[in-house]
């Protein structure tokens, strides 16, 4: 099955490759998503009245389904209305499920190869995310950290290495001042691409940790 669905993706991928330019210049960018500021990021979780079009995830449920995998650029920021809140625990959610109606803001970290490891060239853009989550408009925000990986190698590996690269980014943030109790990593491999691996850029598209403002949802759990 997964190879069917690769060599569908290869024989698509120039159309993916249109689509995503596309869904791109919608919003006004010329390239994939850069690193954020902290004002940006401070914008799109707390402010949740100016949801701007996006990329959907592929194979993702009706496009009027809201919120659901809507990744603004050139910060790959979106801000969803909030209105919808579950008392379900966060870890028991479905992908889906848990970004609907949720402030969210998709972030390209760079990783060591097959590696949880963060570069040094990360640090910059996690520190952008340390900065507004002190702010006074985000000192209460409660956050999922998505991880999300192309689809090289096996499921079970991407499901592991995404885990693994989540709880990274909520470690990083911790050990700079970020309560604990706001972070919860979450890992979900290869299963909810934005673009197409079929591609290096699709495939670099692929692999991004989301930050999902899920208070009066639940506390967050490590």
């Amino acid at each position: 099955m997964k190879i069917l669905q690769r060599s569908k993706q290869a024989s698509y991928g120039w159309v993916a490759g249109l689509v995503i330019g596309l869904a791109w210049s919608v919003v006004g960018v010329a390239a994939p998503p850069g690193p954020e500021t902290a004002a940006e990021i401070e914008r799109a979780l707390g402010v949740p009245d100016n949801a701007q079009p996006g990329l959907r995830l592929r194979g993702a449920p009706d496009p009027g389904s809201p919120g659901v995998g809507k990744l603004r650029g050139p910060a790959g920021i979106v801000s969803d209305p909030t209105t919808s809140r579950t008392a379900e625990p966060l870890e028991m959610l479905d992908y889906p499920t848990l970004i609907q109606d949720r402030p969210k803001v998709a972030a390209l970290i760079h990783f060591d190869p097959n590696s949880a490891r963060i570069r040094s060239d990360a640090y910059k853009l996690l520190n952008e995310y340390v900065s507004a989550l002190k702010s006074a408009a985000l000192a209460d925000a409660v956050l999922v950290i998505a991880g999300h990986t192309d689809a090289a190698g096996s499921e079970e590996h991407n499901l592991s290495l995404s885990q693994q690269r989540a709880q990274a980014v909520r470690d990083y943030l911790v050990e700079r001042g970020i309560a604990p109790n706001r972070l919860s990593a979450k890992g979900y491999g290869e299963a909810y691409p934005v673009a197409s691996n079929a591609t290096e850029a699709g495939r670099e598209l692929n692999r991004r940790s989301e930050f999902i403002r899920v208070d009066g949802s639940t506390t967050a759990r490590p």
